[in-house]
C-alpha cells in the first residue's frame, strides 16, 4: 500500500497498490496556489466537477479574496441555481465597496502615470504600467493586463526590465491560451543571459505547457522531467502537476528504454516521484511491464486528471496513446523472434522425445 499521493492531491491507494477513485481534496489542491492563479484553477475545477455547495462557497470566498466581482457573481448565481436550498444572496455591499476600491486604485495609478509622463520619468512610467498590469491580472482582466505590460516595454532600460516584461506577457498569454504568443516570447528570452533558477523554471514551465498544447508530448515530457525541483514560488503549475504532466507525456511517447533514461534514472525527477507515491507506483508498474495494473491505476485517476486546468484537454488523447504504447511494448519481445529457428528447435525437441 503506497499510502496515497498525500494531502497535496488527496488521492489514496488500495492495498493492491492501485490508485483508488477518491475525490481530489480541493482545499489541499488549491492551497498550492495563490491569487488569480488559485482562482483560475479553482473555477475550472468547480465548473467541471459535480455540483457541490461547499465547492461553490469556496469559489465565492476565493473570488472575494481576489476582488474578482465577475467570478463572484457567477458563482453565487450557479450556487443558487444548482443548490437552491443552500443558496445565498448577492452581497451588494461587498460589490459596491470592492468596485469603489478597484476604481480608486486604477484612478490613483493613472494619475501617477500622467504625472510621470509629464516629467518624462521613464522608470516610474515603466513601473506604473507594470503595476496596472499586475492589478488587472489579479482581478482577472487579462486583456487590460497584457495591454499595460506591453506598454511597459517601451520604457525598459535594462536587460532585467526586458526579462520582466517577457515573463509577464508569457504568464498572461498562458491563461489566454495564446500559445503562439507564448512560444514567440519564450524564443525572445533565448538571447538574454540568465542565471536565475526561478526564471529558468518559469520559462521551462511555460515551454512545457506550450509543447503539450500542440500535442508535442515527447518534447513536453523532456522539458517537464528536467525542471528543477527545489525552491518553488507561486508558479502557474505546482510540482505535483509537473510530475503528472511529465509522467503521462512520457508514457504516451517513449519506449521502455527511453522512458527509463528520461524518468526512472533521472535524479532530478526522482525528487518529484519520491514525494508522490501513487504516481511513482504506477510509473514503476509500466516500467516493470505490469501493463494491466498500470492501466487500471491510470483509469481510476482519469476523472481527477480531467479537473486540471491545463491537462484536461489532453487526458483522453494521452490515455489512448499510453494504451497503444503499452500494447506495443508488451509485444515488442516477440518482434525479434525467428520463426524458422523456433520451428527447428521445436522439431529437434519432438524428435528427441522418447514416445515409447
Amino acid at each position: 500500500n503506497s499510502g496515497g499521493i498525500n494531502a497535496e492531491y488527496g488521492v489514496s491507494t488500495q492495498s493492491t497498490g492501485e490508485a483508488s477513485p477518491v475525490c481530489l481534496d480541493l482545499d489541499s489542491y488549491i492551497s498550492q496556489y495563490v491569487g488569480n492563479v488559485c482562482l483560475q484553477r479553482l473555477k475550472f475545477y468547480v465548473d467541471n466537477s459535480r455540483p457541490s455547495s461547499d465547492n461553490y462557497r469556496l469559489l465565492i470566498q476565493t473570488a472575494m479574496d481576489c476582488k474578482n466581482i465577475t467570478v463572484y457573481t457567477d458563482a453565487v448565481e450557479a450556487l443558487n441555481n444548482t443548490c437552491p436550498s443552500e443558496g445565498i444572496s448577492v452581497n451588494v455591499d461587498w460589490i459596491t465597496q470592492t468596485s469603489k476600491y478597484l476604481i480608486n486604485k486604477v484612478d490613483r495609478l493613472e494619475q501617477d502615470l500622467k504625472s510621470y509622463q509629464l516629467s518624462q520619468d521613464k522608470e516610474n512610467i515603466r513601473r506604473t504600467h507594470q503595476m496596472l498590469g499586475d492589478h488587472y491580472h489579479d482581478c482577472g482582466d487579462l486583456s487590460n493586463a497584457i495591454k499595460h505590460y506591453q506598454k511597459s516595454r517601451d520604457y525598459g532600460t535594462t536587460v532585467a526590465h526586458t526579462m520582466e516584461f517577457l515573463l509577464n506577457i508569457i504568464k498572461v498569454s498562458v491563461y489566454l491560451n495564446h500559445w503562439t504568443s507564448v512560444s514567440n516570447y519564450i524564443k525572445k528570452t533565448d538571447h538574454i543571459d540568465n542565471t536565475d533558477v526561478k526564471i529558468t523554471r518559469r520559462l521551462l514551465l511555460a515551454k512545457g505547457l506550450c509543447e503539450m498544447s500542440h500535442n508535442n508530448y515527447k518534447h513536453a515530457a523532456r522539458i517537464f522531467s528536467n525542471i528543477p525541483c527545489d525552491t518553488w514560488d507561486n508558479e502557474i503549475i505546482s510540482p505535483l502537476c509537473v510530475l503528472i504532466y511529465a509522467s503521462l507525456c512520457a508514457l504516451a511517447s517513449f519506449n521502455r528504454k527511453d522512458f527509463q533514461k528520461l524518468l526512472i534514472e533521472n535524479n532530478n525527477f526522482k525528487q518529484y516521484m519520491d514525494a508522490q507515491p501513487t504516481i511513482r507506483n504506477f510509473l514503476f508498474a509500466f516500467y516493470n511491464r505490469e501493463y494491466s495494473a498500470g492501466l487500471r491505476s491510470l483509469e481510476l485517476l482519469r476523472s481527477e486528471f480531467k479537473l486540471d486546468l491545463f491537462l484536461s484537454p489532453h487526458v483522453d488523447n494521452l490515455f489512448e496513446k499510453i494504451r497503444s504504447e503499452s500494447i506495443k511494448q508488451y509485444y515488442s519481445p516477440y518482434m525479434t523472434c525467428d520463426m524458422n529457428k523456433m520451428l527447428k528447435r521445436s522439431t529437434q525437441i519432438s524428435m528427441s522425445w522418447n514416445w515409447n
